[in-house]
């Protein structure tokens, strides 16, 4: 009767360097015996077969459990007979039974085993080699196995483990590595199907570990990002190859060198020219940052739901710039940033604007003295000349505008005549009683305080709007303010940043607003005019908003990098849809989901669309 266990037990006992084992089946109850006496030290090679579903149902989850204790490489290999076992290269055990209880004890299949030694052991261990190098190895770090490639960048895995979704995984390309998006995770009942697989690929893979010995596995997509040259610094190129079945994917972790490369450039492949830092990927260690010098001149969008994390996002962006690097001018509408910015006071120019009123049109003045009951139709000869005498005083410009001189109350009254003088004497008796005095006044003193704050040589100036309660003033304000930022970049193009706060109320898609059919309002045509010339003089607009699907379509289109933080409503998920990647639904899905300080980062100032999340 045959008795393999003990001296192969007994011999492994001695071992000091090297243990290797091959065999196409290896049970638990069996590599458990054979390894308890294996010393501290010795490395362990193992070569298994897994060609198809019978293969795992032998060699089973504990098989790989118990090798991976013994810190076993492990090896797969679809074409594997043969058995035998090599002790430091010095003793061999070569036969017919596999590392199984029918295979080694005495009551089981009729065997052989012989042992060897000497010359015999070399032409074993060539073969053992010979063997390893047409074999995978089995990677204790994969947490994922491709099963088919439905795209050139996209495939279908096999989770090893629960990831979340947009978790990033590392594959093996012909060039490189592949960096790799999990974009989906879904289960799966019932096995899965080998039959069409073709026998040369290494698809028999995906019976690796237990999971198809489930009634359920887990499964998920996964989107080619990019193909990583490791010998060119700071490179990454279009994959060709993409992924193949078989291929094994590895979490990115937080130290990988290339991973922190890949965060330091942009959309285009090459290393960032103003690498801002602006947060960290989810549940990674790893700084995301925002190439400057593509937001500035090709613009940012910044989009999600009250208390979501937009300004806390724009605070991050702003505090992080280097002092003398560019020039931030920030719309205000609700007094947050001056509180929030942790940054030098020094460098930074805080102007609040008082409640006031600044009509540039002689449609401004029509619809004030309208709310006030008296219309003006320009019928008789004294409402035309009251109206034109006005028109040489209304400009839409800082420098040639009258109120830069005189207020508002004074201008009225000095152009109104006859019996006209009275009804404008009573609305602006009305106005005064209303918004006070000063809002009729204090037109030189705002105009004055925005000279100020636009010849500020300061990093940063804020402009305080919350007290400016008029629509229509607000609306002009800003107008006049990006004429003079587009005047002044003309004739001193420096990198210049321009936050919008609440951008869909100065730039509305037409019908979301009251503004009258044909009429668009001052502040919508001038950050037009930046979104389309902003690039040649190196301003950069950013636009916050909680109501995307209200700002303008055309001014969403230039855009070209996106913070999305959580939206809800199915008009503004659709509005921001053509900034996700095709097939979007699974990241439309999580907007809902995000919690406050998530959001979706993409665009040309990063290497890919990616989940960050902020500190808030």
């Amino acid at each position: 009767m045959k008795n393999f266990l003990e001296p192969i037990k007994e011999e492994i006992a001695k071992a000091k360097k090297s243990l290797k084992i091959a065999s196409p089946w290896i049970d638990q109850c069996m590599v458990e015996k054979i390894l308890e006496g294996l010393p501290k030290g010795v490395k362990l090679e193992v070569i298994l077969r897994a060609g198809d579903l019978k293969d795992l149902s032998i060699t089973g989850e504990g098989t790989f459990r118990v090798l991976e204790k013994y810190g076993a490489k492990i090896y797969i290999n679809h074409r594997l007979h043969a058995k035998l076992i090599l002790i430091d290269d010095k003793v061999a055990f070569v036969g017919s039974a596999n590392l199984t209880r029918s295979g080694l004890e005495e009551e089981g299949n009729l065997e052989v085993m012989v042992s060897l030694r000497g010359e015999e052991v070399k032409k074993t261990l060539e073969l053992f080699e010979d063997y390893k190098k047409e074999s995978v190895r089995l990677s204790k770090d994969a947490v994922a196995v491709v099963v088919s490639a439905e795209s050139s960048v996209e495939a279908v895995v096999l989770l090893f483990e629960n990831l979340p979704e947009q978790s990033f995984l590392w594959a093996q390309g012909e060039r490189g590595r592949l960096l790799c998006k999990l974009t989906r995770v879904y289960t799966q009942t019932g096995q899965l199907d080998f039959v069409e697989m073709p026998s040369e690929s290494r698809s028999w893979l995906v019976a690796y570990y237990k999971t198809l010995l489930r009634k359920s596995v887990l499964m998920g997509k996964v989107k080619v990002l990019l193909e990583l040259i490791e010998e060119e610094e700071g490179y990454f190129s279009t994959p060709i190859s993409g992924l193949l079945p078989g291929d094994q994917l590895l979490s990115v972790r937080e130290e990988d060198e290339g991973l922190r490369k890949v965060m330091r450039t942009n959309l285009s492949g090459y290393t960032m020219d103003l690498p801002i830092k602006v947060g960290n990927l989810v549940g990674k260690g790893v700084y995301v940052h925002l190439d400057l010098a593509k937001i500035s001149g090709m613009h940012m969008a910044v989009l999600g739901t009250t208390g979501s994390g937009k300004t806390t996002f724009v605070v991050r962006l702003v505090e992080n710039t280097p002092p003398g690097t560019c020039k931030t001018l920030i719309f205000d509408l609700f007094g947050e940033y001056k509180q929030k910015l942790r940054i030098e006071e020094e460098r930074v120019h805080y102007v609040k604007i008082p409640y006031t009123l600044i009509p540039v049109w002689i449609e401004d003045i029509k619809d004030l003295f309208r709310e006030y009951g008296l219309s003006l139709h320009e019928r008789s000869e004294e409402e035309r000349g009251f109206l034109t005498q006005l028109r040489t005083f209304l400009k839409p410009d800082l420098k040639t505008s009258a109120y830069n001189e005189r207020g508002l109350g004074d201008m009225l009254l000095n152009v109104s005549k006859g019996g006209l003088r009275r009804d404008v004497v009573e609305v602006l008796h009305m106005i005064s009683k209303d918004m006070g005095q000063e809002a009729l006044q204090n037109q030189p003193e705002v105009f004055r305080l925005l000279e100020d704050a636009l010849s500020s040589t300061k990093d940063v100036v804020i402009v305080d709007l919350r007290d400016v309660v008029n629509l229509t003033t607000r609306l002009n304000l800003t107008g006049l303010i990006l004429r003079e930022i587009l005047s002044l970049a003309r004739s001193n193009p420096l990198k210049r940043l321009v936050v919008l706060e609440e951008a869909h109320n100065f730039a509305p898609e037409r019908g979301a607003t009251d503004v009258p059919a044909g009429r668009e309002n001052f502040a919508i045509n001038m950050t037009k005019r930046i979104a389309l010339e902003g690039r040649k003089f190196g301003i950069g607009l950013v636009a916050v908003s909680q109501r995307p699907a209200n700002l303008s379509k055309y001014v969403l289109s230039q855009l070209n990098t996106q913070a999305i933080f959580r939206l809800i409503t199915q008009n503004d998920i659709n509005a921001v849809s053509q900034f996700f990647e095709y097939p979007s639904e699974d990241q439309l899905r999580l907007l809902p989901t995000l919690k406050p300080g998530h959001l979706f980062l993409s665009g040309i100032a990063v290497p890919f669309s990616m989940l960050v999340e902020i500190e808030l």
